[in-house]
């Protein structure tokens, strides 16, 4: 493909879906359009003009640039906190859920069977961009793959509604009726099917495929549909970097222990700004200092430096970190904004088996503070430190892939798939996976190459 239409392309892909499309993805993304185009006897260049959002071509060039990856009670924290706090506030009367990007339908599924046991009128509705996708939802069957560890404590809300097959699971016309499906162009589309507004919307694992501005436009348009103290839940892997910068003033972020959410209405909570740019300047050049050092010198030494400096740092204790635990209290902090507590807890994990830990707790926080040549630079640092670290190369791809060095995140995203291939089921480093799998990941990276690395 040339490169005028393959900018006619991209440009046309982002106005009828909002998706933009990395270079990284130009060999898969050719390769099915010149498929395409052989096989109905035209040009290139006229498939092209005649894809129309909504026909099956683009739902299935649509499938081809993202990952489609849910399963049921993704996410389960959430689901804890509709248990035990939310839904309970309906019973006795209606509640409109609307899951306005539902891929394959297990969110929409795991949504009305929890409403369903505690007694609750629901009335849930999924949407999608993908017809295909929808179709899945329409047709209820499910193979085991849809059931995961994480979610597993309501497994059991699914039985009544569903028989278990030597494949997987499928669902009962009848429960499914429960679920009214439409097509829905987050990008396009203005009125939902809703009846109404909603009381709870989900829009999770979307985000990954705009822009800044598509983000604003998109959760604009969704908050225009939820009701006054209603809710709006993201992905807990992606609220960390959703602000007001991304959302209208209707919409304010709350937490409920480790789970954020936004709530419109009921006052604006003002988001605390990342530094000046002079702050940044300072904060990237000590990160750098400090990175030279640490591919030099030993944990101890490098504390003992910082001691001189004046920040009290103490010598590293033998005694062994919980990772975890340390990711979940970062991510909270970056939740809530205090990146500079964030920076601290990250920054507070010692020992030389953990080095590669704590540059890259610190890359993530820089990453979500819109740091990103810190966070390059921490990446990078945790990648010297432990080449088969892969969520350092994950992570390092994003950032250079945000600022525009494709070639480099294209390496770092083939480099992660490897490393994820070459562990198998024996998976290291899956604290920082949260709510994703290996598989996942695995995926996203074929898909931010753009290419076929096996």
């Amino acid at each position: 493909m040339e490169d005028a239409l393959w900018n006619t392309l991209l440009s046309k892909i982002l106005a009828l879906s909002g998706i933009t499309i990395a270079a990284q993805q130009k060999p898969a993304l050719e390769q099915f359009i010149l498929q395409k185009a052989a096989d109905k006897g035209c040009s290139p260049a006229e498939f092209c003009a005649a894809l129309e959002a909504g026909s099956r071509d683009f739902d299935q060039l649509v499938s081809l640039i993202t990952v489609n990856e849910t399963y049921f009670f993704r996410e389960e924290k959430q689901f804890d906190l509709l248990h035990d706090k939310i839904f309970p506030r309906y019973r006795g009367s209606p509640l409109t859920v609307w899951t306005c990007s539902c891929a394959t339908g297990e969110e929409a599924i795991s949504l009305l069977a929890l409403g369903l046991s505690m007694g609750i009128r629901m009335n849930v509705y999924a949407s999608d961009i993908d017809s295909e996708a929808l179709a899945v939802l329409e047709r209820g069957c499910y193979n085991s793959y849809s059931l995961r560890t994480d979610g597993s404590k309501y497994h059991e809300l699914l039985v009544p509604y569903c028989t278990r097959t030597d494949s997987g699971i499928v669902f009962d016309r009848q429960f499914l009726r429960g679920i009214r499906t439409f097509r829905f162009n987050l990008q396009q589309d203005t009125e939902p099917p809703l009846g109404g507004k909603a009381d709870i919307i989900f829009m999770r694992n979307v985000f990954i495929y705009f822009d800044r501005e598509t983000r604003m436009r998109v959760t604009t348009k969704v908050a225009e549909h939820l009701k006054d103290g209603g809710l709006l839940f993201f992905s807990m892997n992606e609220i960390g970097s959703i602000d007001g910068t991304v959302c209208p003033q209707s919409l304010h972020k709350t937490n409920d222990g480790s789970v954020y959410y936004f709530a419109k209405g009921g006052g604006v909570q003002t988001e605390r700004k990342d530094e000046a740019a002079a702050a940044q300047d300072a904060i990237r050049e000590r990160l750098r200092q400090e990175a030279e050092k640490a591919r030099g010198m030993s944990a101890l030494d490098m504390l003992r430096e910082k001691a001189k400096e004046g920040t009290g740092a103490k010598p590293p204790a033998e005694s062994p970190v919980n990772l975890r635990r340390t990711y979940e209290a970062v991510c909270k902090e970056i939740n809530r904004g205090d990146f500079t507590a964030a920076r601290t807890i990250a920054r507070a994990v010692s020992g030389s088996d953990y080095r590669k830990y704590a540059f890259f707790l610190q890359g993530y926080t820089e990453y979500y503070a819109d740091n990103k040549s810190a966070a390059e630079l921490l990446f990078a640092t945790a990648e010297s430190l432990s080449p088969d670290f892969w969520p350092a190369f994950f992570y390092h791809g994003l950032v250079l892939r945000d600022i525009g060095k494709e070639e480099p995140a294209r390496a770092c995203f083939r480099k992660c798939r490897q490393l994820l291939s070459s562990f198998g089921s024996n998976n290291p480093y899956d604290f920082t996976l949260d709510s994703f799998s290996p598989s996942y990941i695995y995926e996203a990276c074929g898909t931010l190459q753009g290419e076929d690395a096996t």
